[in-house]
């Protein structure tokens, strides 16, 4: 049996491996080969503030109008988090009588929700400078009543009238002009060269799976093509990697059951298919001049260390690509390197060498594409700009 040893440092700390262990929550997109770090810095680098758990932009302000409230409550600290708490469990209710259904946090769990609006938007009020307060939010309740007001950016829009002020009370996602103007102009001072900046000026947010099928691509500022270029031949240089790695470990379970033809012997021959279909698709030319150095470097302006082995890992892999022209599910040493990578990442829990591990696998670990948290998050962001 495992479990999570919780050691209780800081609302930070907390919300940090809150948001890692709903990666866990989704098998399809798990980091099963220690690849987080360089996608964690892309992401940061074009979309600073945001997570893959957020909904809807005007959570950035409802937070910081529910924590003003609170924060001014003149009775004890228990109060107002108390307070916080009911205001945001209140939020619920009221964007359903306001009408809305999507994006809303908490629309199923109601008074049962564990996730609040706060707990999935708190670091990013900070990237963006709308909270300037530095701790965590038990700290901010803490704090003096009367100075709540300071602890926020200035020019921060107010509320609706009655804002939650009643159980019948009826709020809305839709930005106003001015709250979109407000969440462009702290863009702008803060992530002034961030391609979210970019796109949030913007009139208009096309749609597109991937960043890097956006229609405007072309006439971004060099340094933000650059950019999207190394997440774009990372996305799909190691989507192989992740194929190969369900694709061993199908073939394994499949010859834990013998002969026949179970799920697992399905489920190898599917990601056989999957990576044939990558290797045919992929254009394999783009990895031959890809200067890893230099994503390397990029990486170092973010707060994720990527460390050696991980880019070790990663150079070999684009190695045997090319050299077995994509032909990775035949190549002794692209199989190898996967299974040595993930044996070294989990040690006794390794699904290579602990039957158990395997037994209690669903079958798709990390197998959708890494896309930055463009879509359905960013994209949502961005039409919640445009269509004020």
């Amino acid at each position: 049996m495992s479990f999570l040893a919780w050691i209780d440092f800081d609302q930070a700390d907390r919300d940090r491996t809150r948001r890692i262990m709903d990666l866990f929550d989704s098998e399809d997109s798990r980091d099963e080969l220690g690849l987080g770090s360089v996608r964690d810095a892309l992401s940061d680098l074009l979309f600073p503030g945001t997570s893959t758990i957020q909904t809807r932009l005007r959570y950035f302000l409802f937070v910081p109008w529910i924590y003003r409230i609170a924060g001014a409550h003149s009775g004890t600290a228990a109060g107002r988090r108390d307070l916080a708490r009911s205001l945001e469990i209140r939020l619920i209710d009221a964007l359903k009588l306001g009408g809305e259904t999507r994006g809303v946090i908490g629309s199923a769990a109601g008074e049962r929700l564990k996730r609040l609006p706060s707990d999935v938007y708190w670091a990013g009020l900070h990237t963006l400078g709308i909270r300037r307060f530095q701790g965590s939010r038990s700290a901010y309740l803490e704090a003096s009543p009367g100075d709540s007001d300071a602890l926020w950016a200035s020019g921060l829009p107010a509320p609706p009238e009655e804002f939650l002020s009643t159980d019948n009370c009826a709020v809305s996602l839709a930005l106003s002009q001015e709250e979109a103007g407000f969440i462009r102009d702290r863009l702008t001072h803060e992530t002034p060269n961030s391609l979210f900046t970019w796109l949030a000026r913007q009139d208009e947010a096309p749609e597109c799976d991937m960043i890097w099928q956006h229609p405007f691509r072309t006439t971004w500022p060099s340094a933000i093509q650059e950019q999207v270029d190394h997440a774009m031949k990372f996305s799909m240089l190691m989507h192989g990697a992740a194929l190969l790695y369900n694709l061993l470990l199908s073939e394994r379970a499949a010859d834990m059951q013998g002969a026949g033809n179970s799920i697992w012997h399905q489920r190898a021959q599917d990601y056989s298919g999957k990576l044939q279909l990558w290797a045919t698709e992929t254009p394999l030319e783009l990895f031959v001049e890809w200067d890893l150095d230099d994503l390397w470097l990029t990486s170092l302006g973010t707060s994720h260390k990527i460390g050696m082995s991980t880019r070790r890992f990663i150079e070999n892999w684009r190695a045997f690509v090319l050299k077995s022209e994509g032909k990775v599910a035949s190549d002794p040493g692209a199989i190898s390197l996967v299974k040595e990578r993930e044996k070294r990442l989990k040690g006794a829990k390794s699904r290579f060498r602990n039957d158990g591990a395997l037994s209690r696998w669903s079958g798709a670990s990390g197998t959708s594409p890494l896309n930055y948290r463009w879509s359905p998050v960013v994209a949502g962001h961005l039409k919640d700009l445009t269509n004020v």
